[in-house]
């Protein structure tokens, strides 16, 4: 009977110890106003790692408010540790949910994919049976599982590296390992098949060594070592983390209200307000600072159930931009992501691609901080410090049609247009503009007598001449029309030559006009003089300039 009842309490005693790993985080962190979280890491070094994983419910306390953090971790702890941050609790649920719970409780003698009985686990069996299952732990630890045991820094490496699938070198490749990663001095205490693992891990950033280089695999892993391993795994989004509970943007305000504080977070995805709970924690540098001190700071946020701003980490400081340049263009896409990238073309009519800052700013009257917003064809300016947009400013641009009657060097102007009905009808420095065809590619230039619809900038409407042409698409180009008629005179006006066809017909010639006389040879203009009464042929371009004369004869 005392056998039994020892045995009762060893299993409790085991049962409670795992328990406490896994308790809701409103008993560990508990919910009142200027509470400690956990009153036994106040001064501890990893202390914002803890209350970082705390704050996504990835790690959890007792109900007496601590977490223990010199605490050795089990191996039990440590298979419940990685099945919730790989999100593999939930699928472990649904089996369960789905008929599968009877063999998962009666494991016992239910064979692993390796040959071996899952063993019984006080607890979580679901999510143990489906690490078995899976083959995230070492065969040696099926075979002879004890839940209670701490873990060594060798077999947390193993357990990582099968459950996140990281590549394992064979043995005496260091290929791919980062530097000073390939072998650690000591790497020989570990036993041979946890070698690879130590290698993998290593390499991948997620476990490294101690500053005398040694990786010590037999070191006994706690559960403040543990929760720094964790976060390394939360910085490379290994973690399943959920929607909306972690954030990343730059603080532009913080205020106090009667309902308490409330932060402004800006990204390159908008802006978003948000409330603030009474605990929240704030470091810099690993250090906590109040939440003031983090205005104007790029900063990652997390947030809890209720979509408070629950821990704050000051990342960098916002700096003002120094010299910058900047250019003009139409938008062609924005990529936000692992990579936050603006495709622009520019008024060359050349693609550019820049990387966007993470404080980079969207701003014009009709501009939302919201960089998806902006649509392909829409015209922006950009402003690059140091090769990175810092500023997209959405410009007011205005758009008119119509036919190109003159063009010269300076300026071009439209036909039947009036500057008095506030349309301008004339464009100077129309060629620093980009000239494109009707499917927006690049046009060799314009011609008078094109049909053009002009993109421009009226920086004061009202005034005269100020227009900036940022593009002009050519939509159609008219051939040469035909008019025929006697020849009644030849008009000077100006220094412009006028012909004057029977009926009173007139029509300005271009100076480059090309003449022909009844046999087909090239004649001077001048000598039209001798062709008076005779029938000619005028062809006129879009703008109905003549271009071309041939003479039919009387």
């Amino acid at each position: 009977m005392r056998r039994f009842h020892l045995q009762f309490v060893l299993l409790m005693a085991g049962m409670i110890a795992g328990i406490m790993f896994i308790l809701p985080p409103r008993v560990a962190a508990g919910e009142s106003a200027g509470t400690e979280w956990f009153k036994d890491i106040r001064n501890h070094w990893a202390r914002s790692h803890i209350l970082r994983l705390a704050a996504l419910d990835l790690v959890r306390g007792y109900p007496d408010a601590t977490y223990r953090p010199q605490r050795p971790l089990t191996r039990l702890e440590l298979v419940a540790l990685v099945m919730r941050v790989g999100d593999f609790e939930k699928a472990a649920a649904e089996a369960a949910r789905r008929g599968t719970r009877r063999h998962t409780v009666e494991a016992a003698g239910t064979p692993s994919p390796a040959g071996s009985p899952i063993p019984r686990v006080p607890w979580g069996q679901d999510s143990f049976t489906l690490a078995v299952k899976k083959e995230f732990l070492p065969p040696e630890w099926v075979a002879s599982f004890n839940p209670d045991k701490p873990v060594t820094r060798a077999e947390v490496a193993a357990l990582l590296a099968r459950s996140f699938y990281l590549a394992v070198p064979e043995e005496g490749d260091t290929s791919g390992s980062a530097p000073s990663t390939g072998d650690f001095p000591d790497i020989d205490r570990a036993p041979a098949l946890y070698q690879p693992y130590i290698r993998a891990v290593a390499a991948a950033g997620i476990m490294s060594g101690y500053s005398d280089g040694t990786f010590r695999p037999a070191h006994i892993l706690n559960r403040a070592e543990m929760a720094v391993i964790l976060s390394s795994l939360l910085d490379r989004n290994w973690v399943k983390v959920p929607a909306g509970r972690r954030l990343e943007g730059w603080v532009s305000s913080v205020r106090m209200d009667p309902k308490g504080l409330e932060l402004e977070l800006t990204s390159l995805a908008g802006v978003q307000k948000l409330r603030v709970s009474p605990d929240y924690h704030c470091f810099a540098g690993g250090r906590e600072c109040t939440l003031l001190q983090a205005g104007n700071h790029r900063v990652e946020v997390i947030l809890d159930g209720r979509r408070q701003v629950r821990w704050v980490n000051l990342l960098e400081e916002r700096k003002t931009a120094g010299n910058t340049e900047k250019v003009t263009g139409s938008v062609k896409s924005v990529v936000l992501g692992e990579d936050n990238l603006l495709v622009l073309n520019d008024l060359n009519c050349e693609d550019r691609i820049f990387s966007l800052a993470w404080d980079a700013v969207l701003v014009g009257k009709r501009a939302k901080q919201d960089f998806r917003s902006l649509k392909p064809g829409v015209f922006v300016e950009v402003e690059l410090d140091g090769g990175q947009v810092k500023r997209v400013t959405l410009l007011e641009v205005k758009k008119i049609s119509g036919t190109v009657g003159t063009l010269t060097g300076k300026t071009l102007g439209l036909l039947g247009r009036s500057s008095q009905k506030g349309n301008p009808d004339r464009f100077d420095y129309w060629d620093r503009a980009r000239i494109v065809d009707r499917e927006d590619r690049r046009a060799g230039g314009v011609m008078r007598g094109d049909r053009v619809e002009i993109t421009y900038l009226d920086p004061i409407p009202g005034e005269i001449q100020d227009e900036r042409v940022l593009q002009i698409k050519i939509t159609s180009r008219p051939g040469l029309k035909k008019q025929t008629g006697k020849l009644q005179a030849i008009k000077t006006t100006g220094g412009t030559y006028r012909i004057v066809l029977e009926k009173d017909r007139e029509y300005d010639v271009d100076p480059a006009v090309r003449v022909t006389d009844p046999s087909g040879n090239r004649i001077a203009f001048s000598d039209l003089d001798r062709y008076i009464k005779s029938r000619i042929e005028l062809w006129l371009d879009g703008a109905g300039v003549v271009m071309e004369i041939r003479i039919a004869g009387e």
